[in-house]
């Protein structure tokens, strides 16, 4: 660590060299001797201070003279001899402006040290007590004195051993908290100014000692820091999407409430909440059941004995050493993927590819021929080249000639024939074929759909509904109820759709057919102005109203209430089925699809909602 240099750094440089001649000199005079150059001692003298004069003025800047010797030296100094004494009168005068300088500059060399390392101060006050300080004299450049501002003109206080080595305190307070610990430069005033006194009644918390400035007993604690507490990631992510859960749970159980309420099920809504609700967990999972004795978890315990009771290593452990196969089942995906069809050819395009692909195959037939693979074919003889193929025959015996080309021709017609009639499938051919592409229909995804029918109550519309539902495929169930009916479909995409174009546009639900066995009867004038035929229903259509529901076909009309796709088949078969009432529909279509009669009988369209 390198030291602080002092502030007169220059002075202390002059004030030693100074000392340095001041003792040269002394020794000098105390020899009294004379110089082999010839020279007296009273010249010697003045020649080393003129030099010392000339030394002190280039450093100090001032003119120093010194006082001449006594005229008696030189008179005497010609019949003296070689070694004469000086004057006792001039040299302690010298010596005595020397020694007064010393002095000076020790002196000051000890201010400057004492105002650089304000600790010098307070072991040299144990030792000897320092001299009051002089004011420092004004002077330009390193002589020139600090500002007063700077200047510590406060006695330092007297300090221990332990405290000798402590850091030194700031001249000055930088923040409030040091403020207190400052000692204090100025004396205290002589009037102090006179202590609030607080208003104990106003403030019960006051203590009295606080109020006097001092604190019995120990000082008060500061109050401790707050730590930081992180929350872990996702923590208030997790209680949204709980508040958000609930809301939603609230607010479907209100819409579901108020459609009860509308549709008049106000006793049904307590078992809808019910199926909201989750089921508690079960007591034994069915992977576990086999191998727990009593079917619940109170039999699994952390002992030995315990655990060999469980259908682990005993016979009836689901548990082998055979290895179980599964059957592969192919991705999902792989049913979902289109086969690419053929490149789209123009006429001119295809009959360039007929043409080339025949030429081909005549080409490598003429090579099987020739290398004698096959038989040659004999020639094609029609009566259009009759003469061109057969020329001499044809000539001599035309007739036999005819006949044999025209049974040829019959011949050929009839291969040709029979070949087609082989190719041709079967009634039971055809039928596998159909019902094989509707199962490959099948494998790419089950489809569900809902109409809404207000009345069907025609036999005509009821044989439609059936019919082609089969003929399709379609597996469901037709509802016949006295507010409406409803169809409820599922079957493969392609024939769902070709369902709804019947259900939606083909068939004319406005639109009675003709019943069977009716006649036509055609009335006079005055009865039927139209002369069109009068419809007569028969009895047993007049018996089937009841069953499948009454009214009119004014208004008649069929809407569809939802599709979507499905994982499997509810029902094996289509099927239609009368039931009076509401609990009677839901029984029908089962637990897993009883809700579909609620969504068909609160479905209303869109221009009934409207108004």
């Amino acid at each position: 660590m390198n030291k602080r240099p002092h502030e007169n750094g220059a002075d202390d440089l002059a004030a030693k060299r100074l000392k340095r001649l001041i003792t040269l000199l002394i020794v000098w005079t105390a020899s009294n001797g004379s110089k082999p150059g010839g020279l007296t001692s009273q010249e010697e003298i003045k020649r080393k201070q003129a030099e010392i004069a000339a030394k002190l003025a280039a450093m100090t800047g001032k003119k120093v003279s010194f006082p001449s010797l006594a005229p008696q030296a030189a008179a005497s100094s010609s019949a003296a001899p070689p070694i004469v004494a000086p004057q006792p009168t001039s040299a302690p005068s010298v010596a005595e402006e020397l020694a007064r300088r010393v002095a000076e500059a020790k002196r000051r060399v000890a201010e400057m040290s004492v105002n650089a390392n304000p600790y010098l101060a307070t072991i040299q006050a144990g030792k000897k007590k320092a001299p009051a300080p002089e004011p420092a004299p004004q002077g330009a450049g390193l002589k020139m004195a600090a500002h007063p501002l700077l200047l510590d003109t406060s006695s330092p206080a007297p300090q221990s051993k332990k405290d000798r080595y402590k850091p030194m305190v700031p001249k000055f307070a930088s923040i409030k908290a040091n403020i207190r610990n400052t000692p204090a430069s100025t004396p205290p005033p002589a009037q102090p100014s006179p202590v609030p006194v607080a208003d104990t009644k106003a403030n019960p918390y006051f203590a009295k000692d606080a109020a006097s400035g001092s604190f019995e007993g120990a000082a008060p604690k500061e109050r401790a820091s707050r730590r930081f507490r992180f929350n872990q990631k996702g923590k208030y992510v997790q209680i949204a999407n709980q508040v958000r859960r609930e809301e939603q749970l609230e607010q479907l159980k209100q819409r579901i409430a108020e459609s009860a309420r509308k549709a008049g099920m106000d006793g049904e809504f307590e078992q809808v909440e019910k199926a909201i609700k989750r089921n508690p967990p079960p007591v034994a999972e069915w992977w576990d059941e086999n191998l727990l004795p009593n079917k619940t978890y109170d039999d699994i315990d952390r002992s030995d004995e315990a655990l060999s009771t469980l259908n682990i290593r005993t016979q009836n452990s689901p548990i082998t050493l055979y290895i179980q196969h599964p059957i592969p089942i192919p991705p999902p995906g792989d049913k979902n993927k289109v086969e690419l069809k053929p490149l789209m050819l123009t006429k001119k395009e295809q009959k360039k590819m007929r043409k080339q692909r025949r030429q081909a195959e005549l080409q490598d037939k003429r090579d099987r021929v020739r290398m004698g693979l096959i038989p040659p074919d004999a020639p094609k003889v029609r009566l259009a080249n009759l003469m061109k193929v057969l020329t001499t025959d044809a000539v001599q015996d035309p007739t036999r000639v005819e006949a044999r080309v025209r049974r040829e021709v019959a011949m050929r017609k009839h291969n040709h024939e029979k070949m087609n009639a082989e190719r041709k499938l079967t009634d039971e051919q055809r039928r596998e074929k159909i019902e094989t592409k509707k199962v490959d229909e099948e494998k790419k995804g089950l489809v569900g759909a809902i109409f809404k029918v207000k009345t069907l109550v025609d036999p005509s519309h009821r044989f439609k509904v059936r019919k082609n539902a089969e003929q399709m495929n379609l597996s469901g169930l037709v509802i016949y109820h006295p507010s409406f009916s409803m169809v409820y479909v599922e079957g493969a995409a392609k024939f769902i759709r070709q369902y709804k174009k019947l259900m939606l546009n083909r068939v004319q639900w406005t639109v009675a057919a003709r019943a069977r066995g009716a006649e036509e009867v055609e009335l006079e004038e005055g009865d039927n102005a139209g002369n069109q035929p009068f419809e007569v229903p028969s009895k047993d259509e007049e018996m089937r109203d009841d069953e499948y529901g009454t009214g009119t076909l004014e208004e008649n009309r069929c809407d569809l209430v939802w599709e979507g796709q499905i994982r499997e088949r509810v029902f094996k078969k289509f099927r239609p089925i009368s039931c009076p009432t509401d609990s009677a529909a839901k029984e029908a279509l089962g637990l897993k699809i009883g809700g579909y009669w609620d969504q068909a009988k609160n479905w209303k369209p869109i221009e009934e909602e409207m108004f």
